[in-house]
């Protein structure tokens, strides 16, 4: 195998699929990246059995030539080792040639010896597309998951609760995390017509988020294990992860006893200033409302306490008066998700969630429970 490539477009490509790629798994042939070059491409593939990329180069990008092929071949080179080289080279172009299981890079002024795996040795991962795909907008989708995946667990003791499920029906793809502590809901329309339920790993659409481009539009593809996201020159598949998602239609209330409406700012920036007393483990906030005033507030045992008023004209508020608790962090991250101006919280209790929604957004929801507390 020997080929010439533009650095930055092959460094941008390894970039991506290293990011399937763990050095701790125990199988020495995933802890590389496959090559695979033929006469007007580079493949390249990286996994940990869970997480697959596969990234394409042609030989031309956009009636410009990027790669020179002199020889075809295939192996598999470790991957820090070939990213580190790869970044650090100071060169536009970067020459490999691969004999024997040993790869030579090299550029104007460097030359790198190092031993390769046999590509036999790699497994075979099928990147197949299968059935007719779902397709969403680039930006659409970097939207929903930059406004739900926070919600969903970091805790391997319930793993359905890892992911994001993702469910479609009357012409409806509906999203949806939960830790138990938080929820985010988003609803979008589609012409997909088939029906599906399906919860997706939250690294793995960490990952894809990172990687899909703008202006473009992802097809997804949808069997009973895995799912498939086409980003054109880039593939991405991993697992489903098996088991079923607890429901959440009923914890979403149709009427509320009381509604907060206000500027996202004000709200978030006083939660910040009053949370400056508190730490990850007591990270409890108060907000007490009338019809003529908010304030919101914290108190710890260890450092002492904290009152904001929030500005009248930032704020309205309809009901009861109401005086609640919650996690200062959880209510900011989903305030900021909203993505608005102003957003309204919705109330039916001091023990019941606390809703979250905006004008704007009218498709999206977040939901927070309330913490019980005793001073």
């Amino acid at each position: 195998m020997k080929f010439k490539i533009n650095r930055q477009i092959f460094l941008n490509n390894l970039n991506k699929v290293s990011k399937a790629v763990n050095s701790k798994v125990p199988y020495q042939a995933l802890t590389g990246i496959k090559f695979t070059l033929t006469d007007d491409q580079l493949e390249l593939i990286g996994s940990d059995n869970d997480l697959s990329i596969r990234c394409i180069i042609k030989k031309e990008i956009n009636n410009e030539q990027v790669m020179e092929i002199e020889e075809t071949g295939c192996t598999v080179i470790n991957e820090k080792i070939i990213c580190d080289i790869i970044r650090k080279i100071d060169s536009d172009y970067v020459e490999i040639m691969v004999a024997d299981n040993v790869a030579k890079i090299k550029s104007e002024i460097s030359i790198f010896n190092i031993n390769t795996i046999p590509a036999i040795d790699y497994p075979n991962f099928d990147f197949t597309f299968i059935g007719a795909p779902l397709s969403i907008d680039a930006l659409e989708l970097k939207t929903v998951l930059d406004q739900t995946l926070f919600a969903s667990s970091d805790k391997e003791s319930r793993p359905i609760l890892t992911g994001l499920n993702i469910s479609c029906a009357n012409n409806k793809i509906e999203f949806v995390a939960t830790d138990t502590y938080r929820l985010s809901k988003k609803i979008i329309p589609t012409e997909y017509n088939d029906s599906f339920r399906v919860t997706v790993p939250k690294m793995a659409l960490d990952e894809i988020n990172k990687i899909i481009e703008l202006g473009t539009t992802v097809n997804i593809y949808i069997t009973d294990k895995k799912i498939t996201f086409d980003l054109g020159d880039c593939t991405i598949i991993t697992r489903l992860i098996s088991g079923t998602y607890p429901d959440t239609s009923k914890l979403i209330p149709d009427v509320f006893d009381q509604i907060l409406t206000i500027n996202t700012s004000s709200l978030t920036a006083s939660i910040d200033r009053v949370s400056v007393l508190l730490n990850e483990r007591n990270n409890v906030v108060k907000l007490n409302m009338k019809e003529d005033e908010v304030f919101v507030s914290s108190k710890s045992s260890e450092t002492g306490s904290a009152l904001e008023k929030i500005n009248n004209d930032d704020f309205g508020y309809e009901g009861k008066p109401l005086m609640i608790s919650f996690s200062g962090k959880y209510l900011a991250e989903a305030a900021r998700a909203l993505n608005s101006d102003e957003i309204s919280l919705h109330f039916t209790g001091d023990m019941k969630p606390i809703i979250l929604k905006s004008k704007t957004n009218k498709d999206l929801i977040e939901l927070i429970l309330p913490i019980r507390t005793y001073n």
